[in-house]
């Protein structure tokens, strides 16, 4: 199956994620330090917001960079901010990163609508086309719809919760409860109006950001994604055969552990390119350290996705243990220090060495626990064991611990386990 710019610049990636990246949040020494560190730990990409982040009003002091923000609601780009970016980019080019930039987030397309969104993605590409870039068309595309000022004039996440607006619930928590809700009466009872009318702005939402893919499309030869967060990107929107990566976001909950795995193999098998944009962050509401982050990798990886996006709670927000602590008191100077980005690095260039090898996904699980998941070829196969303990029968190879980032002549009574094997 043939999608339009289907590159290999999508495969192979280890990706980091820097939603504030552009913004005053982070000084140009913290970038330039974050950037290298990356780099040094094996990293090869990017992903952050050129233009207004998310969690964010329009008029929010956050959503500014050094020299101002992006675009203002009267529809009023600023040239200075994109120079800005441009600068920021290219020396993460230069460091040999190749940058995901993402020129939105879904609800903002209606704070400006489709035409000027459009043109702020010309602006973009006229200003970055040459640069090291793949583009995604926008951020949670399908997040709010029906309440895309809910954050106006310059809220953020944590305030909607402060003054009780979704009370003590995560907003997105509170929003995806009244997605399955919305989702019962489109089965039960879509001849109500109210449900006629949110079908409708879910429909003009996904038509919205078609319109500004097809124009995207239309001006760069380079690969184009875009980020979900309840569907697959291909199903996001009416032209999904425009983009270049089946792409999703399975989200911050212990209950996407198992698509995180399942999403990539259904893709996969499809002949696609596949790519988790968000799995959950490291430190995000005080979960998912080293252990989770490195079943996330390794089970993307062996169910067949051609990149891994880490994240960092308190890289992508550069949290200051106030600024959107609503989902975790990690801060910047915390999640810089953390050991794992180096474990997954390590883990990615060890996997590299054989992945073009490799080309059929299995697993195992039982009582919905993973046991292993494999990937083989016709000289390579590789198992992860996500706790070797519970497994029957453990194949012979060479033993890699993923938390320790080594090799081993011995196999360990417990703990994560990926076995590399010649047949």
């Amino acid at each position: 199956m043939f999608y339009a710019n289907k590159k290999s610049d999508l495969n192979d990636l280890l990706v980091d994620t820097w939603w504030y990246a552009l913004s005053k949040r982070i000084s140009e020494n913290d970038f330039r330090q974050l950037a290298m560190l990356r780099t040094r730990q094996g990293f090869s990409a990017v992903q952050l917001v050129v233009g207004i982040p998310p969690e964010i009003g329009p008029e929010n002091e956050n959503a500014a960079s050094e020299v101002g923000i992006a675009w203002n609601l009267m529809g009023k780009f600023n040239e200075d901010y994109l120079r800005f970016a441009h600068n920021r980019i290219k020396f993460l080019n230069e460091l040999g990163l190749t940058v995901i930039v993402y020129g939105a987030w879904g609800y903002q397309i209606d704070w400006i609508g489709k035409e000027k969104m459009a043109r702020w993605w010309k602006l973009i590409v006229d200003k970055m086309d040459k640069l090291n870039i793949i583009y995604c068309v926008t951020g949670e595309i399908d997040l709010w719809v029906g309440k895309e000022k809910i954050l106006f004039p310059n809220k953020t996440t944590k305030d909607l919760i402060a003054n009780k607006v979704v009370k003590s619930i995560h907003a997105r928590v509170l929003l995806t409860f009244l997605k399955k809700v919305r989702s019962f009466c489109k089965r039960f009872c879509v001849s109500a109006g109210i449900m006629k009318s949110q079908i409708s702005l879910i429909q003009k939402r996904k038509d919205d950001w078609g319109f500004v893919l097809k124009d995207l499309a239309s001006k760069t030869k380079k690969p184009i994604i875009i980020h979900p967060t309840e569907k697959t990107g291909r199903d996001s929107v009416s032209n999904g055969e425009l983009l270049s990566a089946n792409t999703v976001q399975t989200g911050h909950s212990q209950e996407s552990r198992r698509r995180i795995w399942n999403w990539s193999m259904e893709t996969m098998e499809k002949g696609d390119f596949f790519i988790n944009l968000e799995p959950w962050y490291e430190g995000i509401m005080n979960d998912f350290g080293k252990e989770d982050q490195l079943f996330a990798y390794w089970s993307s990886m062996l169910a067949g996705a051609s990149s891994f996006c880490y994240g960092a709670h308190g890289i992508w927000n550069v949290g200051d243990g106030n600024f959107l602590s609503h989902w975790g008191g990690q801060t910047f100077e915390q999640a810089i220090a953390l050991d794992t980005p180096r474990l997954i690095g390590l883990s990615h260039w060890q996997f590299l060495k054989v992945k073009n090898k490799l080309q059929t996904s299995f697993f195992s699980e039982r009582n919905g626990r993973l046991i292993y998941i494999a990937r083989k070829g016709h000289s390579e196969e590789v198992f992860f064991f996500p706790e070797i303990s519970a497994a029957d029968l453990v194949p012979n190879g060479h033993v890699w611990l993923p938390l320790l980032g080594v090799f081993s002549d011995d196999l360990p009574q417990k703990g994560q386990v990926v076995i590399f094997r010649t047949l």
